[in-house]
């Protein structure tokens, strides 16, 4: 058939047409020649049946079927009105909302330009109605999701409480407009549910008068008919609730007024975690309470918890059955359950206020809460509670079924017969903020028994043996710092013991706490004065606190206490030579090393003590020897390093002559610790920490030889007079930078420095500055980009760490992740070439397609600094992929010209983009 035979086409599509077959008919149609007004008219019929027919079919319910003929002829013919406005109408129903829009806004182009098509077959206004129908389904849609973007909601179970409900909205209010300011968005949602549990006051008028009062705020009130307790309440509120968080406020309580930025926050940065508790002011009594009372409560209490509303849906809310009302323990039996099936996290920052009210629970429990005795104890329990406790453990065994659900919501929790679980809730000092600690790095995550053992000292809180294996387990887990809070619970409970005293001050030395290590191991050398590993501890800490001599004094204690053939008598002998070498006592610390390294070959300590006294007798190339060989021990260990390169780089270069000291009176602030914590990334963030701390403070620093007097030509004065050494977890003294706390001086101030970089953005040009390339280093460094450059055009840089990576916190992203992501990028890159910074060059087969290029390729290694090829290649790439190191981070800090920054995500399994000086320097 020929296409210019209108007749048998239009015949064939009528035939068909009566068959219900026009759909196939209908392109051809409108593509035969117009100019017959009959014709025309004729062909316009046929469209409106055609559209007839598929409305028919769309309200029968066959939308897909629909949606398949109207795409096929919107494609193959002219615009037309009414095959437009039925596929927006399919689109519509079946959820695809933006393309209903799209489709709607065509329409109404048509009708604007006078189209008339699709009008017949149609009773005149049908059209505009239904259109206008869609819209304000679209509409109605649009505010549903607009109201549903609220970050959260904030539900207040209220009873009797005309007098305080206006604080606690005020609360609200000021969190609110807290949180507006610090995410920068004066339109952030917050919406507030309050119930009034069938208050005889007028407690009802007091919230509508404030409401009146705040019509800027989003409230809802729901009055109960009768009174049904503050968990059903809760729940209530929950059902009516708006955006993916959740928050629950007593009505006689108040939050302080970064309560929704902390905990909203930590929800965004950890979609892995259910929810997020933070540390509560327990009014009159804060200062009183004892801690295991405020741990308890922190772990229970409903107003310092921000949950995600899916995980408050999937446990089924807070219970409501008779023993949990009117007032009961519903808020224990709902932390229970969430903490069964899902990961959280804890800060100890103080952001809601607990208030001591005539008759309410606290005032019901403030006497138990200062006596010294642990929750559960005292007068034996009453029916009611039991059968509250028989009621828990029933939901707790039905939420057992919901492991390995397939949902949306974050990952909940495995069978506790598998090791791979996410972060559990950190109930340490410092939360989810723990500072890096080299010597004692964990990943976080906890494994099998610390979630079994959370649960079994939760039903039984004053087991002793159940808080100790939990202190135990979690230690092993994830560190020391996290488990200091546990060790504290079973010294509370076995005050008495020398061991626990111990073990609390072993992980508080751990966490480079020194001052609180050394009390508890003194209370420990009290209760049993022949502890020779109490001793030792306390050697220790003697020596990182620049006591060198006390040290040689309880160590050798220690030692006349200690077996000489137990394992412990290896490890006072290899302290014992580094507290003789920092005493300058050469000879014997030599003695002592080699005493020790005969017994233990592989130990790092020991060969760094006869690599000092070495060094200190001028004999260079044995204690160059001496330091490799610790390298080997341990390679990520900064002492060793350091003195390797200082020993190698002045054989070639001369660092400027130091400084005097300024000798100004309370101005002295030293770093002798400068070099021996962390290789060479880290000491520039000391460094360049304790110089921005120092300016900012009008205070004189002192540091001792490091490598950056060779490289970037400081020239500080070396340490004077001892002073007492200070950890940075002693004091916030990124806060202290900022003005917003005490200032510091007079002390010797060691640590990492590996904190947000938030607080160092300010000074970023003065952070720069300091690491400009010395007078012998410029040219090599000139050299370096110069050839790199002359490669391509645009550098992209990516660093893989591999040699000391791999465990604990210091864990290796895959290189596919690297790939991936650069078979994304390339292609639309100016001339890229790519470098490839690694301490493993067998790497660059992996990414062969990008012609890589290597340190090798493009200088001879710089003696004592090998590595700085490699760093000054990603100072100056323009794109920069970097590594969970502070190596190639530091260097991002540097770099002044790359317009793209990435690093690897460990949850997200991929490179994501991050901003170097507003970041995490380690994730």
């Amino acid at each position: 058939m020929a296409p210019a035979d209108p007749g048998l086409v239009l015949l064939m599509a009528l035939v068909e047409g009566t068959e219900g077959k026009t759909v196939r008919w209908l392109p051809r149609v409108a593509l035969l020649p117009a100019g017959d007004a009959a014709f025309e008219r004729l062909r316009e019929v046929m469209l409106s049946i055609t559209a007839h027919r598929l409305s028919v079919r769309l309200e029968d319910g066959a939308t897909d079927r629909a949606g398949v003929a109207l795409e096929r002829l919107v494609e193959a013919l002219p615009p037309h009105r009414a095959l437009l406005r039925l596929l927006a109408l399919v689109r519509f129903i079946q959820g695809r909302e933006a393309e209903a829009g799209e489709l709607l806004a065509r329409v109404s182009s048509l009708a604007a330009d006078g189209d008339a098509d699709g009008a017949a077959g149609e009773a005149a206004g049908a059209v505009p109605v239904r259109e206008a129908g869609l819209e304000r389904a679209l509409h109605a849609l649009e505010k549903r999701r607009r109201d549903h973007r609220a970050v959260g909601s904030v539900v207040i179970p209220a009873y009797r409480v005309e007098g305080c409900i206006g604080r606690a909205l005020d609360s609200v209010d000021r969190a609110v407009r807290y949180y507006r300011q610090e995410a920068g968005d004066p339109d952030a949602r917050f919406h507030i549910c309050v119930v009034d549990d069938a208050s005889p006051d007028g407690t009802v008028e007091a919230v509508r008068a404030w409401s009146r009062a705040h019509p800027d705020h989003s409230l809802s009130l729901i009055a109960n008919s009768g009174n049904g307790g503050a968990g059903r309440s809760r729940n209530l509120g929950a059902a009516m609730a708006m955006g993916p968080y959740l928050w629950f406020l007593d009505a006689d309580d108040w939050f302080l007024d970064r309560h929704l930025w902390v905990t909203a926050t930590m929800l965004d940065r950890h979609p892995e975690i259910g929810f997020v508790r933070t540390g509560i002011r327990f009014d009159s009594i804060d200062r009183d309470i004892t801690p295991v009372w405020r741990s308890a409560s922190e772990a229970t209490y409903p107003c310092n918890l921000a949950v995600r509303r899916v995980c408050h849906d999937l446990i089924g809310g807070f219970p409501d059955e008779e023993p949990f009302n009117p007032a009961g323990p519903e808020d224990v039996c709902y932390s229970k359950s969430l903490q069964l099936l899902f990961a959280g996290v804890k800060t100890e920052e103080q952001t809601v206020c607990y208030t001591l009210g005539d008759g309410n629970v606290f005032d019901r429990l403030k006497a138990d809460m200062l006596s010294g005795r642990p929750p559960g104890q005292g007068a034996p329990p009453e029916p009611v509670h039991l059968a509250a406790e028989l009621l828990i453990r029933r939901r707790l065994y039905a939420l057992e079924a919901r492991r390995g659900m397939a949902w949306d919501g974050p990952p909940i929790l495995p069978d506790r017969s598998r090791a791979d679980d996410p972060p559990a809730m950190e109930p340490g000092r410092h939360g989810v903020h723990n500072t890096h600690d080299a010597h004692n790095a964990h990943d976080g995550r906890p494994d099998s028994a610390v979630t079994a053992l959370r649960a079994a000292v939760a039903l039984d809180p004053g087991r002793i043996e159940g808080w100790n294996r939990l202190a135990m387990a979690i230690h092993a887990a994830q560190g020391p710092a996290a488990s200091v809070a546990a060790f504290r619970r079973v010294r509370l409970l076995l005050p008495e013991t020398a061991s626990t005293h111990l073990n609390l001050g072993n992980v508080l030395f751990d966490s480079g706490r020194w001052p609180s290590a050394e009390t508890s191991l003194r209370q420990a050398l009290a209760l049993d004065p022949a502890r020779a590993y109490a001793l030792f501890q306390l050697g220790r800490v003697a020596g990182r606190t620049g006591r060198a001599d006390a040290a040689c004094r309880l160590l050798a204690r220690a030692a006349r206490l200690e077996s000489p053939t137990s394992p412990a008598a290896t490890d006072i002998g290899a302290e014992m030579a580094l507290a003789l070498r920092d005493c300058g006592r050469w000879q014997d610390a030599a003695r002592q090393g080699r005493r020790t390294a005969a017994l233990v070959p592989g130990r790092y300590d020991v060969h760094l003590a006869l690599a000092a006294a070495a060094e200190a007798e001028g004999r260079p190339a044995a204690a160059l020897s001496a330091y490799e060989r610790a390298i080997r021990c341990h390679p990520g260990f900064g002492e060793a390093f350091t003195r390797r390169a200082v020993l190698l780089l002045r054989q070639s270069w001369k660092a400027p002559a130091p400084r005097l000291a300024a000798g100004r009176a309370g101005r002295r602030l030293v770093a002798t610790e400068l070099g021996r914590n962390g290789r060479f990334g880290n000491q520039l963030l000391q460094y360049g920490f304790l110089r921005l701390y120092a300016a900012r403070h009008d205070l004189d620093l002192e540091v001792p030889d490091w490598v950056g007097r060779y490289l970037y030509d400081c020239d500080d004065p070396l340490p004077g007079a001892p002073l007492p050494r200070v950890s940075e977890e002693d004091h916030d003294f990124f806060a202290s930078l900022s003005g917003a706390a005490p200032v510091w001086a007079e002390c010797d101030l060691t640590g990492y420095f590996c904190r947000h970089t938030a607080a160092l953005a300010p000074y970023r040009t003065d952070f720069r500055r300091l690491f400009m390339p010395g007078r012998y280093l410029w040219p090599r460094a000139d050299a370096i980009e110069h050839r790199l450059r002359a490669r391509g055009r645009t550098v992209v840089a990516l660093h893989l760490r591999r040699g000391d990576y791999g465990w604990g916190r210091f864990w290796v992203a895959p290189e596919l992740w690297y790939r991936t992501w650069l078979e994304q990028l390339w292609a639309d890159l100016d001339s890229p070439v790519l470098y490839l910074a690694t301490d493993a060059p067998e790497l660059a087969e992996a990414f062969a397609p990008f012609s890589p290029i290597l340190a090798t390729d493009l200088d001879t290694p710089l003696a004592g600094a090998e590595f700085f090829t490699d760093f000054h290649a990603l100072c100056v790439a323009d794109v920069l992929a970097i590594s969970n190191s502070t190596f190639s981070f530091t260097a991002g800090l540097l770099n002044r010209t790359a317009r793209r920054f990435v690093r690897p995500d460990r949850h997200r399994r991929m490179l994501v983009p991050y901003d170097p000086w507003d970041a995490e320097v380690l994730l």
